[in-house]
């Protein structure tokens, strides 16, 4: 790293905040949004009002054309001529912040962060209620002199015009007569500026790999958080929601013919704006056709039981460049999901694997290959009897099992809403067919209850319904209850006869058994 000398300056708060309105001092699109509360902004300014000290703040003068923030809450930064070098504010954003918002307020939205007075009776700060009163002095009213000496003129009409002007006085001196160190970094690239930035960050925050290059693939015409927000509307528009920053932009790298690791992602800033704007409307384009084919050839309402975040990566890059895929390769992209998820393939990812992956899959939407090879055993008896969690990608799969078999409900014989019971993580959309209190009560091991093979999907009422009873006492009124449609309800969720009957008979060890043969059939036709 090159190391810059620091230079300290002291500058008054008056002519900090005039500088951030301005667009002087900007706040780089890495930092994190405006977050501080109402008892915070008070806060600070009842330090400032008693002298109290308030920190230092680090700006870092630098050529470089970064993303900055146009807005401050509902306070609009002023839009100027860019000039360069120029000042990004690295720490102090929080505070500099509120004060640029309280004395610029534009007095339209009275519930805004930004409406604060001062008791000129009282000595304190507050936020007024819709009722002027005389002794509430407006902050946006202090730095103007105008409006200042307009505002104090209000108070000839009070017996207590003298303590009210000069307080009103004391207060304008106070913030006027503030002053702040702001120390200053040289110019440096923002690689080099990121471990000071989250060594000096008060919230310990560290950046990541969108917030660099949020920064450094602004230029001008391109902004990535706009790329980011078209994705996720494209997502949300088939409540696919909560698509992380990082899985997107690691997909825009892709659009751009990079790699989805780090190093690709970097490239994205050798391009120009038009090569940007290209790879993320690809990148819109290529998530909506993914989205589409995960709600409609697998099981999926929402994107909380993918297994593993990289198949969605490589399913949006194969979209990417094979947006209007024939029949078979659709059917083989299918087969590739179940396979990779089935057989954990993505469970350690390291970017040897990630590299031939993404390979594999570019290779294949573009006829190179026939086929995308999954070079890793198919170990069904661990992943059927593995613990049921649903924060573990096997579960996760799992639950896309049973969705695929379109599973329906054991007491009424109706259809499951699997969409409700994949839209979020949520365990009591599941039953254990034999009650963990029941298999307890027979000193069955608690590691062999929990397992895949022992869960079927079913609501919340009919789960209570059931609750602990044990198989031999609902199994047969299942029969019963279901009449012609028993069969077909047993099926639906991967039950038999022979299962029906070792249920029947509370044998546990059996119902395993002839319900593993089901879903290991089922498994073989998916793969």
């Amino acid at each position: 790293m090159r190391h810059v000398d620091p230079k300290p300056e002291i500058f008054r708060i008056e002519e900090l905040v005039t500088k951030v309105k301005d667009g002087d001092i900007k706040l780089p699109k890495f930092q994190r949004p405006f977050v501080w509360k109402k008892k915070d902004i008070i806060k600070l300014l009842d330090s400032i009002y008693n002298g109290y000290p308030i920190g230092s703040i680090l700006l870092w003068l630098t050529h470089q054309k970064l993303a900055s923030e146009r807005k401050i809450g509902d306070l609009t930064i002023n839009n100027r001529p860019e000039e360069y070098p120029t000042n990004y504010l690295l720490d102090g954003q929080q505070r500099l912040s509120a004060l640029c918002g309280a004395l610029f307020w534009d007095g339209k939205n009275i519930n805004s962060d930004w409406n604060i007075s001062f008791d000129v009776d009282k000595e304190e700060f507050i936020y007024p209620d819709s009722e002027e009163r005389l002794n509430y002095f407006p902050l946006n009213k202090l730095i103007e002199t105008s409006n200042f000496l307009n505002q104090c003129k209000k108070f000839e009409a009070s017996p207590k015009k003298e303590k009210y002007t000069k307080n009103a006085e004391a207060l304008l001196k106070a913030i006027k007569d503030y002053k702040m160190a702001a120390v200053i970094i040289g110019d440096m690239e923002i690689n080099e500026v990121a471990p000071i930035f989250e060594r000096i960050n008060s919230s310990g925050r560290q950046l990541t790999m969108v917030d660099l290059m949020r920064a450094a693939t602004w230029k001008g015409g391109f902004d990535l958080n706009d790329a980011i927000n078209a994705v996720r509307e494209a997502c949300e528009s088939k409540d696919f929601f909560d698509i992380s920053e990082d899985h997107i932009l690691r997909n825009i790298a892709a659009c751009a013919d990079f790699g989805i690791h780090k190093e690709g992602i970097e490239k994205l800033r050798t391009c120009s704006s038009d090569e940007l704007k290209d790879a993320s409307q690809r990148c819109v384009q290529a998530y909506r056709l993914a989205v589409d084919f995960l709600s409609t050839e697998l099981p999926f309402t929402s994107i909380s039981y993918l297994p593993y975040s990289l198949q969605l990566s490589l399913l949006v890059e194969f979209f990417n460049l094979c947006p209007n895929p024939e029949k078979n390769k659709r059917l083989h992209i299918k087969k590739w999901f179940w396979k990779t998820a089935i057989t954990r393939y993505f469970g350690v990812a390291n970017t040897g694997l990630i590299t031939q992956s993404l390979d594999e899959i570019r290779k294949y939407s573009n006829d190179k290959i026939n086929k995308i090879t999954i070079d890793k055993d198919l170990n069904l008896d661990s992943f059927l009897h593995d613990a049921f969690r649903l924060n573990k990608a096997t579960s996760k799969t799992f639950s896309l099992l049973l969705a695929e078999n379109k599973p329906k409900s054991l007491l009424t014989g109706s259809a499951i809403d699997t969409g409700r019971a994949l839209s979020v993580i949520n365990r009591l959309e599941y039953h254990h067919i034999f009650p963990k209190a029941y298999l307890r009560s027979k000193k069955v091991d608690l590691k062999k209850h929990d397992i895949h093979l022992n869960i079927c999907m079913l609501n919340l009422t009919n789960n209570r319904e059931i609750s602990d009873r044990e198989p031999l006492n609902y199994f047969p009124e299942i029969k019963s209850r279901l009449g012609d449609k028993f069969l077909d309800v047993l099926r639906s969720n991967y039950i038999d006869e022979d299962a029906y009957n070792a249920a029947c008979d509370n044998n546990y060890e059996e119902f395993i058994k002839c319900r593993k043969k089901l879903i290991e059939e089922k498994i073989h036709k998916l793969i």
